[in-house]
């Protein structure tokens, strides 16, 4: 059986972006994120220290579902504008174990 997958995205928030950027991820990203087969399973706000201000983790049924998400047209194109919101993306993808994982 396949082994589950999290793909974490952590970033920052360009300032003045705010409001551009919630709305785009509700309405867009996380939809989007769906439809690829990436779960969304939590999104993590840092509120103190140099950490990236925002985390969010998608599951995926295994590695391979995770990458034929990434390599996608669809996929390419709302991180293209995610990153237009964004600074300092990085991007990991770790085994599923639950709950906060960074």
């Amino acid at each position: 059986m396949a082994e589950q997958v999290k793909l974490l995205l952590s970033f920052n928030i360009r300032p003045g972006h705010e409001n551009a950027y919630r709305r785009f991820v509700l309405e867009e990203f996380l939809p989007k994120a769906q439809e690829l087969g990436l779960t969304p399973t939590d999104a993590w706000h840092t509120a103190y220290g140099r950490y990236p201000s925002r985390l969010i983790g998608f599951v995926a049924d295994d590695l391979h579902s995770v990458h034929r998400a990434m390599d996608s047209d669809e996929w390419k194109s709302v991180m293209k504008r995610l990153e237009g919101y964004t600074g300092d993306m990085t991007r990991r993808v770790v085994k599923f174990k639950g709950g906060f994982q960074w």
